[in-house]
């Protein structure tokens, strides 16, 4: 545990160094900074498509500076009455600039990038954050929180996170290492792959990854290969209504898989598990409950 200590601290400490050499800002992809507004980050105008982001800024008292939220932003509830911008493809900079925004806050990816690229021409600055993987999760909020100027706040919440995530590992530490397929899209079924963060967080929570061989942090997989790799737990994400009982039977056509004989396929709302932020460590709990249920919390059905 002392090794994750020391991993979190360099991080911290780079992000904010880097944070105080550019003038009081994390630095961006690919090396570059905008400088601070005259009224310094506490003022300026954010527009988040990130739900992870809207959550950190939450924790770090930053949502009045928030004036529009990109459509997958559904918490915390006082961001339900801002200004909607559509999804992660879709920054219309006409209507960034109707809204005074300065900084767009969104989740690295291809989707949008190039429409994104054209906003530093209307000076509207871009911070894209690597939520992907539990690294880039606990640096995102670091860097977002440097960006608005409570970069110490936001490294007490990263380090909360992480001693929460490796609290749950000692306490698994001792129990067996049942395989795991966590499902986080269907049709085409999309699973949680190496190096991704919900990778990171069941194996914390006392699993392995049936799905750490396929190379990419999310990636697709066909339902015939993971059936033929018997997975003991199964936690689907991939439903977002109210009711995930079409999934639990949807598994349960498949009586020979061990996660199925022994109850243990668990539909969890997305919302759980797929936001990257200050929730790590609740997400970690909550695989723990899945996949050993016996420790953490009685098995009572096989809905979480």
């Amino acid at each position: 545990m002392r090794s994750g200590r020391l991993f979190l601290r360099v991080l911290v400490a780079a992000v904010v160094a880097a944070a105080l050499a550019c003038g009081g800002e994390p630095p961006r992809p690919g090396g570059a900074s905008s400088p601070v507004g005259p009224g310094g980050p506490e003022t300026l105008r954010l527009a988040v498509l990130s739900p992870s982001a809207a959550e950190t800024l939450a924790a770090l008292g930053r949502l009045d500076q928030v004036v529009a939220v990109g459509d997958f932003v559904a918490a915390p509830a006082e961001l339900r009455d801002r200004p909607r911008l559509g999804g992660y493809d879709a920054p219309n900079p006409e209507r960034l600039l109707a809204l005074g925004v300065d900084l767009l806050v969104t989740t690295a990816g291809v989707a949008g990038r190039e429409a994104r690229s054209r906003l530093g021409a209307h000076g509207i600055e871009v911070l894209e954050l690597e939520t992907a993987s539990y690294e880039g999760a606990l640096a995102s909020m670091v860097a977002l929180g440097a960006r608005v100027g409570r970069a110490e706040a936001a490294a007490e919440l990263a380090a909360h996170a992480d001693a929460r995530v490796r609290e749950i590992e000692r306490a698994t530490h001792d129990l067996p290492r049942r395989t795991v397929l966590v499902v986080v899209g269907r049709e085409p079924l999309f699973v949680a792959g190496p190096g991704s963060y919900l990778d990171r967080l069941l194996t914390a929570a006392g699993g392995k990854n049936v799905a750490a061989d396929l190379g990419s942090p999310f990636v697709q997989a066909s339902l015939e290969a993971m059936l033929e790799r018997r997975p003991e737990v199964i936690v689907d994400s991939s439903d977002n209504t109210a009711d995930g009982d079409d999934l639990i039977r949807f598994w349960s056509r498949y009586p020979f898989l061990p996660a199925v004989a022994a109850g243990r396929v668990w539909a969890v709302a997305p919302a759980e598990l797929a936001i990257p932020g200050p929730r790590l460590g609740e997400i970690a709990a909550r695989l723990a409950r899945c996949i050993h249920p016996e420790r953490f919390e009685p098995a009572a059905g096989a809905r979480e």
